[in-house]
């Protein structure tokens, strides 16, 4: 996917890889940034409004189920979106049972979700 991206944003410049200029560089010139900061800023932002729905909606019970015997079928993906939000908060030293009093605080949780894809994209 980032491929895609930053092969638009070449076309878009017309700039070729021959012109020896860097991907960080063609970002700075385009005002834009990693698609994988912008994918993880918005997971966070997401999981900021399904936390702060009542505990009776779907979404909100979806996000915290686990599977009957805590494990998933044969086959099915062991990486799964609450698996990769774990890890995102993990990054920003939150732990699953803080967040829903974090997610409370507006302007802390937007903060939290800039220093995750900051973080995200360093590593």
């Amino acid at each position: 996917m980032p491929v895609f991206n930053h092969r638009c944003l070449r076309k878009i410049l017309k700039v070729t890889h021959k012109d020896h200029i860097t991907n960080e560089e063609i970002l700075l010139w385009a005002n834009s940034r990693k698609l994988s900061d912008i994918v993880t800023e918005r997971r966070f932002r997401m999981a900021g409004h399904i936390l702060c729905l009542p505990d009776h909606r779907a979404t909100k019970v979806a996000i915290s189920w686990t599977p009957a015997g805590g494990r998933r079928k044969t086959g099915r993906p062991k990486k799964t979106w609450r698996r990769t939000f774990q890890q995102d908060l993990q990054m920003v030293d939150f732990k699953w049972e803080e967040v829903e009093y974090v997610v409370t605080d507006r302007s802390k949780w937007r903060q939290a979700a800039a220093r995750c894809a900051q973080r995200h994209g360093r590593n």
